[in-house]
Parts: structure tokens; sequence; C-alpha cells
């Protein structure tokens, strides 16, 4: 399909035409490993697209199975209505922005380990690439149920298949005791059973099960650093997509000392860690949490946390990541050797433009002073940082004067950003150049025209998943030119990648190796530019305070 572009009553009426045409199609039915499926065709800007939504690749994990690692879906004989967007996984309600937010109203369940397939409408003799894509949230927020994770653009643009997965958020996805009850990284797992799936059942959908492409944001994006270097996900995938975070990103990584230390406070709130006087045992205490609501964990969860950002994560040390990823990229195989990751400029706005708005109420900075925002780095560098935040928070505001409050809050948002995102992306990248390996690395100051945030927020973390995925088209009240633009330049990039392993932003610009160099490209809508070592000096700094190592 041409380009579309211009007025929005126009590109209202290209959709309505297409959706007349194609709306909830009966698709054909597939057989897969776990039984028969049929979905729906559903419009897309590029054409008709296959669907198949809310297929279930695990036994519901509730019950005795709540904090247990997954278990494959039963077969089933009957056919499967693939047609519903499956439930969100149980988790907090957040206004991150007007794509990211979850509604009292959204459906949840513990029975919510799903995954949606989006493939070409148009049959091909030869297999499609796959794309396996990993939501993120701080392991806490969202899930493929939202449509922002919508890939039907991806899919009918990119020309390739793609499979969105959801797995456990918070303490039903990431509680750690170190037993067989509670085993921690229970999210981990299910994203592998999801990754051992799509291996399966690839070819049922017009994919290659020999070029699997895991892709993530955020927490995805760490769930794949993950994936990379664990002895566990071995021969499932052949490249990565690492979009704003990796396995260094601190905040949303725990030592098993740490998540311990959670887990008890969990089960203090839930009065189960003692019988009266005497203390229970680990095992009595999982029976006690597993005898609690969903509803009752995130309100206990919420009690000893800030928004729920610094709750249960994935855990370094044991069986899924037996060893730290600086020393794991150093010596072990990896599990692919073609790696595409890279972040945006400003990837700190939207957290510091969050806690404002939550903290102050106020999305005016105007009226701010550096003062404050100097005892909101502190405060926050508390749980945030591992290191004293004195020099940090001097080194990022020095320069600011003491009525600037515009710049102390760009001097705020960098600080988090390159500490928790752009550094660990950039790290990561690093660590993964070997001369058997490839790495093409990106940093991108272009997003949505709009996002539901005020005009001082830059392009921002979490604005590349409805670019990438294509779902701002449909999103968007008006879809501009430069989301048109923005849109079909990320697409690009993530579906040449995950086809041939060099991406592409254009054919006339060549994207060199990050081996080569530390070359990149940056992303922009006044045209892309290829420069070279990534923030060296500022990630440098931060290597030396807080070490990758």
């Amino acid at each position: 399909m041409a380009k579309i572009t211009g007025a929005p009553l126009l590109w209202a009426a290209v959709l309505v035409f297409v959706a007349a045409c194609y709306a909830k199609r009966t698709e054909e039915i597939i057989s897969t490993t776990s039984g028969p499926v049929q979905g729906a065709v559903l419009p897309s800007t590029a054409g008709p697209v296959r669907t198949y939504l809310g297929i279930p690749f695990a036994e519901p994990p509730v019950g005795e199975q709540r904090f247990k690692k997954p278990r494959p879906k039963k077969p089933w004989k009957d056919v499967l209505n693939a047609t519903l967007m499956p439930p969100l996984c149980p988790q907090f309600h957040i206004h991150f922005n007007s794509f990211l937010q979850v509604k009292p109203s959204d459906a949840m369940s513990e029975d919510c380990l799903f995954l949606n397939v989006f493939a070409p409408a148009k049959a091909d003799s030869i297999p499609k690439a796959v794309i396996a894509y990993f939501h993120g949230g701080a392991f806490s927020y969202a899930g493929i149920g939202m449509k922002m994770f919508d890939a039907s653009e991806l899919a009918a643009r990119g020309g390739v298949v793609v499979v969105t997965v959801a797995y456990r958020l918070g303490a039903l996805g990431f509680l750690n005791l170190g037993t067989e009850d509670a085993p921690g990284n229970m999210g981990l797992y299910d994203q592998l059973l999801a990754m051992r799936w799509v291996k399966a059942n690839a070819r049922a959908f017009g994919g290659d099960p020999n070029a699997i492409t895991l892709m993530g944001q955020s927490a995805g994006a760490i769930s794949i650093g993950f994936h990379l270097i664990s002895p566990l996900s071995k021969r499932l995938f052949r490249r990565a997509i690492m979009q704003s975070a990796s396995p260094f990103t601190s905040s949303a990584v725990s030592k098993k000392d740490q998540s311990v230390h959670r887990a008890k406070l969990l089960m203090s709130h839930l009065n189960c860690d003692r019988d009266g006087t005497r203390e229970l045992s680990l095992k009595d205490a999982v029976l006690c949490l597993r005898s609690k609501s969903s509803k009752a964990i995130l309100d206990a969860t919420s009690q000893f946390t800030t928004f729920g950002l610094d709750g249960f994560f994935p855990v370094i040390g044991q069986e899924f990541v037996p060893e730290e990823p600086a020393s794991a990229l150093r010596h072990v195989k990896l599990n692919a050797e073609e790696l595409l990751t890279g972040a945006y400029e400003a990837e700190g706005d939207a957290f510091i433009r969050f806690i404002l708005k939550t903290l102050l109420n106020t999305d005016d900075i105007g009226d701010l002073r550096k003062s404050q925002m100097v005892i909101l780095m502190k405060t926050l560098g508390a749980s945030l940082l591992r290191s004293d935040p004195d020099p940090i928070v001097e080194k990022y505001f020095s320069h600011i004067a003491a009525s600037d409050g515009k710049g102390a809050v760009y001097a705020a948002a960098d600080l988090a950003g390159h500490n928790q995102f752009s550094c660990p992306t950039f790290y990561f990248a690093r660590g993964f150049v070997r001369p058997n390996t490839t790495v093409y690395v990106y940093e991108a100051s272009q997003g949505p025209s709009s996002t539901g945030l005020p005009k001082w927020v830059r392009p921002t973390h979490a604005d590349d998943i409805v670019l990438s995925l294509g779902s701002i088209l449909s999103l968007a009240a008006n879809v501009s030119e430069a989301d048109e633009s923005a849109t079909k330049m990320f697409i690009n990039m993530v579906s040449t990648f995950s086809r041939s392993g060099v991406p592409k932003v254009s054919e006339n610009t060549p994207w060199p190796k990050f081996n080569d160099g530390e070359q990149y490209m940056h992303l922009s809508d006044g045209g892309n530019v290829v420069k070279k070592r990534p923030l060296q000096s500022i990630c440098n700094f931060w290597n030396k305070v807080e070490p990758y190592e």
C-alpha cells in the first residue's frame, strides 16, 4: 500500500474502507502442537493480517501452581477461538502515557499465560522470519492484551510473523524463596516455555523456526539479555533486539539476598510469616501466600515498594542466570551471535514526569527550583543508586542555576536515564562484541508526535514501542506525517534485522557495525547520522561509580 500522510480524515477513511473489507473475517483453522486454533483476518494500513489471539501456552499458574515454574498447556481437541485479546496478568493500575496505561476496567486474571500471533495474510512458499516479542513494564506492569502491543502493522509492513508473549509479573512472577514451591524467575521460565512453543509452531503460521529473533523493550530487553547468556535458552532463537535496557539495569534486577528480603516483607504484610509465636516454615509460608487473593498480594506489595517499581525482579545467581552478566558475557557461549540494541537520548524524561505527577501532582515545571529536584534525586537515589548519591548529584546539577527549574528537571531526567537505561544498554553492547558476533547500535531522538505527556517531555522511554510495532497508526487520534515516517523507519529497522541480521533505516544509509570502532546510528527526524562511542564519557563515569562488573 502506498504511503499515507496528510489529512487525518483521509487516514481515517482509508482505515474504515480496509476494515469494512477485512474486519473479523474468519481465518482457516491451523493445527498447532497444542491443538487446532482459528483466528481472524484483521486490517492494517499495509493490507490484511492473520491474527490468532489468546493462545494458551501453559497451564493456568493458579492454586498449587502459583509461584511454581509453568507447565506446558495440555493439548486440546476442539477448535480454539483465537479472536479475543487475553486478560492482563494481575498488576497495579498506572498511567505512564496515553498509550501505556492500566485502568481499573482492564480485564485481569492469574490465568494469563497466553500469546498472540500476527502474520502477513499473503501466503508465501518461503517461510518468514519470526519475532517473539517480550513487553516491558518493570516486571510489574503491562501485557499483550493492551492495544499498544498490537503488532499487526509490523507483521504486514515488515513481512514477518510476530508473536507477543505474556509472562507473570510482580510477586506472582518473581517471588523467590529458592525452593521448588517458589524458585524465583517464574516470569523468565514463562518466557522460556513460550519460546519453545514458538520454535515448535513457527511453520504453522508461515514462519521459519530457524530465523527467530527475540525482541523486547525495557524489562523485555532485560529478559532477552538473560536469555542470551542463560544455559536454559540455547538453540531457541537466532538473533536479538534489545531496546532501552539490559541486565545491567540495576533497578530491575535482584541479588538472591535482596529477593529473599522482599519475600519476607510480603509474608509479614500478609501475616504469612508466623502462626502466633511460631515462625512458619517456608513451605507453610507459601501455602499461606497461595491462600491470598492476587489483589491482596498487590495491596501488600504496595506497602513496601514505590509504585511497585522496586519490588520483585529477576534474580542472578540461580539456575536461570547462574552468574553475573558481565562475567557471562566474557566467557560463556552466547545463545545468539547477532544483536541490535539502542536507547533514546532522553530515556529519563518519562520517569521524572511520572514522579513529578505522582508526588507533586504537577506537569508544570516552570515553578520548580533546582533545590527541589536535588532533594528529590537524593531521596530516590537512596533506593535507585548503589552508591553515595551526593557526587552523582553534584556532577549532574553543578552547572544548573538555582532558579532554573526546567534545567534541573532535565538534569534529573538525564541522571535517571543514563544510569538505568542508556549506559546499561551501551555497556551490554560493548560486552557482546566478540570475534564471532555482530552488534548494531542506535540512539534515537524521534518519538510519536503526541503521547499525552506535557510538551517539555522529549522523545523518551517507551515511545519506541508504538513505533516499532506500528500500533501508533491505530492508536493516535491524528496520525501525523512524522508518525508515519518514524513508524516506517523503526519497522524497517527491526524487520530487516530480523530477516537478515543487518538493520536498515533506508536503502541509502549504510549502518556500520558497532564492532568497528563503536560506530552507531543516531536516529532523528532531521536525518540519520553515523556517530562513534555513544555517551562514552558519561557511561565511563557511571561504570566507575557503579561498576557493571
